[in-house]
């Protein structure tokens, strides 16, 4: 990787009683452990509820409980009843499974007197008493760090600050290996603190049977443990083995070899822990050196029956026992190897930024971070069974979003940019579903169906639950189960996985398909009774992405079938159902809209992205008008839906545009209003309160959203699909990235490749791999055509630029030029969007209050009038501004009262069909030559009463006389 600041840092003690977001994590893909800001302990937010609903304020759905530090360890399932899950989705027998959270292991406490007590630094300190406060989080190896000066002593010669620095991480390549350090400088030299040791069980979740105590096999070590309720045969244990480093930060120890004086807890510690039975603390006192520090270590070691049976006890201990013995510095340089080793594998996407421009910064560490927050909740495939077999949540183990179930997200939308850069932790995705392939086919039998049925959320059994229906349902889950399959034996043309893994389950979805469609007299198929992504329309008929998902598993199934010689096992009817299966269509001949499903009409809100991923990752053949599909569903998909969707929108937008630069409005919104700071951790959602969106409680850390980011560059500016035969790219890039963009380390059947994506062309080059590779560029380029690369050797290709293309409406000058804003805007609402070529997209101020927009076109212009497309809600007045300098405007256009060319008709409104919008056209008195143009815009026709927004600004064409 290239120069990049990996650590990201933070300096504001953020003491918010209900702010998650700056909240920093430690994760392996085995084990993981939200932080709080404070950098140990355990902290959980009491839900802010109101009159409405107990919901607001807490996780979400399906638990609402409280957010907490979790503190987590993959697969470790919960089996409780219905009524302990308050979002259960249907009534279910069997009851529900969730994951449970093990006891809080980030926590080592520091006391030092204070008068006749003692005083400790913790998340309850008062913000009075912490000063030169930072937290920072490595994106490159995990490391969480906390700094600060902390005067809780209140008296005596500590009183003035002492320096604490906390230091954790789950290590990389033992994956039930935890460590968190405490450094302490400041102390007068051989003052004494006392130091606390804690496993805290007031973290546990719907765990059971809880034990805890201190081992008497190795000097102080302390375990807890507990069952996940309801599944009495599995048991994860906690070990902490606690460490006095003696010369400050080498592995010089002595808790190996002598036993530590133990001294009575102090009161206020004990106030912080829990008084369940998995709480287990011991305290010590320790003498600072001469230069007054003190530095400890606690090595956890952690061990389910999931990964560790039938030692599990044993693993965890000696995991700890080990760690210590190795000591600090040889841990944490094995540790950071490891990372080393999977970037090196892997692969990478570099941003180039020759202007230093602000955007292309934070799109590129947006990006870096989407790749570590990804790999540090998966773990390879290659692991043993509960490790490498575990898939990922969509908050993966970062907290108990979404009970951290199993949904479409992992194969949809986290694996396709591990599978291209990081195929072996995509290998992991792929085998929690061969795993519980027994269990689907038992769902399908259940239903009286052939093939199988996998639940729309799975945990622990695979069954049919409540919260994870498998019939009537989200049924297109299981053909993006089935695509993934396909897609890895495509991409690494390993055909024993595709005869033991892939094809089983490819053919028990398409023999489902054959037992479940409905042939209709005229020879087409039906389907009844489902529901697609767009989870505001639940129980429809014929839903697109499910029906397309139909034809393209049907499709790749006997492929498949093919290159195994299993013709035999092709059923008879599955050429005809892919050939015939209903995709529903508006009768526009112009610009033929696909229907979302049997009924829909455009008043309906869409949540999220849906007909859309027929072009891409289905790339559906039946689609009739791609781009009108694109066009229509970005304008009616609601804003309040999952951070995921506008990702398929820029990718979608790369491949089918033939003017503007949209997809860069997409990638930004795709990314930038749900990162958070400090850590670019990305919310489910652009606003996190719920009373501004939607009602919802986000998912957090959103990984889907992550995963979908990283597919703009891995498969929409690279235009990478994977085929079964050949590497398949379609280069575009829009001019803002014109500096190029190098997606590095593309692996395809054993080869990696290197795509460098400029301005004019792009660079392809064959690093590595089995020797000769097949390459495809795609038919719009004008290179279009087959190659063949021998290792080491490149081939440049043209950069498709749909900015350079003839202008969307004719005569517009402003087109991709750059726009600025003197207000903030409505999350995704940028005011590029206004200048981008697209009616789809649309600048919208936070304020109805006067916003101005300022074009650079660049060069001056000879200008004769403006068209501005407002979209679905006009502002009341404008006026236009113009000049050589931006800086010093001339009006040219007077405050205009804005007329309403399209009025709401609520008979049009339901109708299917690209939508011209409201515009005005804006001429002014007389021709002016300028380089700026100013447009500035005053209340809106729809005003926004609760939050204040103003007008939308779809587009701004300015007309060249």
């Amino acid at each position: 990787m290239d120069v990049f600041n990996y650590i990201l840092t933070t300096n504001t003690h953020n003491t918010s009683t209900d702010a998650f977001q700056p909240q920093p994590y430690v994760a392996n893909g085995y084990i993981g452990a939200r932080l709080p800001i404070a950098g140990v302990g355990y902290q959980v937010f009491q839900p802010t509820l109101n009159n409405a609903t107990f919901h607001n304020g807490t996780q979400g759905w399906p638990l609402f409980t409280g957010r907490q530090t979790g503190t987590t360890v993959a697969g470790f399932y919960a089996q409780v009843s219905n009524e302990d899950v308050p979002g259960t989705n249907y009534v279910i027998p069997g009851g529900q499974q969730v994951i449970s959270l093990l006891p809080a292991w980030a926590s080592l406490f520091v006391s030092v007197p204070s008068g006749q007590d003692y005083a400790t630094y913790s998340s309850a300190s008062e913000p009075t008493t912490i000063s030169n406060y930072s937290q920072s989080m490595s994106i490159r190896d995990g490391l969480v760090s906390t700094n600060l000066t902390w005067t809780g002593a209140g008296s005596g010669n500590e009183s003035s600050g002492l320096r604490l620095s906390y230091t954790a991480y789950a290590h990389r390549a033992r994956p039930n290996v935890g460590v968190l350090r405490l450094d302490v400088s400041g102390l007068q030299p051989n003052a004494s603190v006392v130091i606390t040791d804690a496993l805290d069980g007031s973290a546990a979740r719907r765990v059971m049977n809880e034990t805890s105590g201190v081992e008497g096999s190795a000097n102080q070590i302390i375990f807890s443990s507990v069952q996940p309720v309801g599944v009495p045969n599995v048991t994860a244990w906690v070990f902490s083995a606690f460490d006095i480093l003696a010369s400050g930060n080498s592995s010089d120890s002595t808790a190996n070899t002598q036993v530590l004086a133990k001294v009575t807890m102090p009161a206020n510690v004990a106030s912080l822990l829990g008084s369940n039975t998995s709480t287990i603390a011991q305290s010590f006192t320790v003498a600072a050196s001469s230069n007054g520090t003190v530095s400890v270590v606690k090595y956890v070691g952690i061990a389910s029956s999931d990964a560790y049976t039938p030692n599990e006890r044993v693993q965890a201990l000696n995991a700890s026992v080990v760690a210590r013995q190795a000591g600090w510095d040889a841990l944490l340089t094995e540790h950071t190897a490891e990372w080393e080793t999977i970037w090196s594998e892997g692969g990478d996407v570099q941003v180039n930024n020759t202007r230093n421009d602000a955007v292309l910064n934070a799109l590129q560490a947006t990006t870096r971070a989407s790749l570590f927050h990804i790999l540090a909740n998966v773990r390879r495939g290659s692991e043993p069974t509960g490790l490498g077999d575990n898939s990922i949540a969509p908050a993966g183990l970062t907290s108990d979003s979404y009970a951290g179930g199993i949904f479409w997200d992992a194969e949809t939308w986290m694996y396709p940019s591990l599978l291209s850069l990081f195929p072996s932790f995509a290998e992991s995705i792929n085998n929690y579903r061969h795993r519980l392939f027994g269990a689907a086919t038992l769902n399908a039998q259940q239903y009286n169906r052939s093939g199988l049925l996998y639940p729309w959320v799975s945990f622990r059994y695979g069954n049919c639950t409540g919260i994870g229906p498998c019939f009537d349902y989200e049924y297109h889950l299981n053909n993006d189960i089935a695509l993934a399959q396909w897609q890895y034996y495509q991409a690494t043309a390993n055909k024993t996985f595709l005869q033991e893994e892939a094809w089983p389950i490819m053919k028990s979805v398409s023999d489902f398909w054959a037992s479940q469609v409905v042939k209709n007299a005229d020879g087409t198929y039906t389907t009844l009774n489902e529901t697609d992504p767009d989870e505001y329309a639940n129980q429809v008929n014929n839903a697109a992405f499910t029906n397309a998902g139909i034809s393209k598993v049907l499709s790749d199934t006997i492929e498949a079938a093919s290159i195994l010689g299993y013709q035999d096992q092709v059923s008879a009817n599955w050429s005809d159902i892919l050939a015939n299966i209903t995709i529903l269509k508006t009768k526009d001949t112009g610009n033929p809209i696909t229907l979302e499903f049997e009924g829909y009409n455009a008043s309906l809100a869409v949540k999220q992205a849906d007909v859309v991923l027929l072009t891409y990752p289905l790339e559906y053949a039946g689609q009739a008008d791609p781009l009108a599909d694109l066009t229509f569903y970005s304008t009616a998909t609601s804003p309040n839906g999952p951070g995921m969707t506008y990702s398929v929108f820029s990718i979608d937008s790369a491949q089918l545009a033939q003017s503007g630069c949209e997809s860069f409005t997409y990638l930004r919104s795709s990314s930038e209003p749900y990162a958070r700071d400090p850590f670019l951790q990305f919310s489910e959602q652009t606003s996190d309160i719920y009373s501004q969106n939607g009602g919802t409680n986000p998912a957090y850390t959103f990984l889907t959203g992550h995963g979908g980011y990283l597919q703009t560059w891995t498969h929409g500016f690279t235009g990478y699909r994977t085929h079964t035969d050949r590497f398949y790219l379609d280069p575009s890039l829009p001019p803002q990235l014109a500096d190029g963009v190098t997606v590095a380390g593309m692996q395809f059947q054993g080869n990696t490749f290197d795509v460098a994506l400029g301005g004019s062309e792009t660079i392809i080059t064959l690093r590595a791999g089995r020797g000769s590779a097949k390459i495809e560029i795609a038919p719009a380029n004008k290179a279009a055509g087959n190659y063949t690369l021998e290792q080491g050797q490149s081939i440049s290709v043209p950069t498709r630029r749909v900015d350079l293309a003839a202008p969307a409406y004719a005569g517009n000058v402003a087109q991709c030029k750059t726009a600025s804003s003197n207000v903030s805007w409505v999350p995704g609402s940028y005011d590029i969007a206004a200048i981008d070529g697209s009616n789809a997209t649309f600048w919208q101020p936070n304020t109805a209050s006067a916003s101005a927009l300022t074009i650079d076109l660049g060069t001056s212009q000879n200008i004769s009038r403006l068209h501005i497309n407002w979209g679905k809600n006009p502002a009341t007045s404008l006026y236009v501004l113009t000049g050589e300098d931006a800086s010093a405007l001339t009006p040219v256009v007077n405050a205009t009262q804005v007329q309403i060319s399209a009025p709401y008709d609520v008979v049009q409104a339901a109708v299917v069909a690209i939508n011209a919008g409201n515009t005005s056209d804006v001429p002014l008195a007389q021709a002016t030559t300028a380089r700026y143009v100013q447009l500035v815009i005053e209340g809106a026709m729809m005003p926004n009463a609760e939050f204040g927004h103003g007008a939308t600004v779809a587009e701004v064409n300015v007309i060249s006389s």
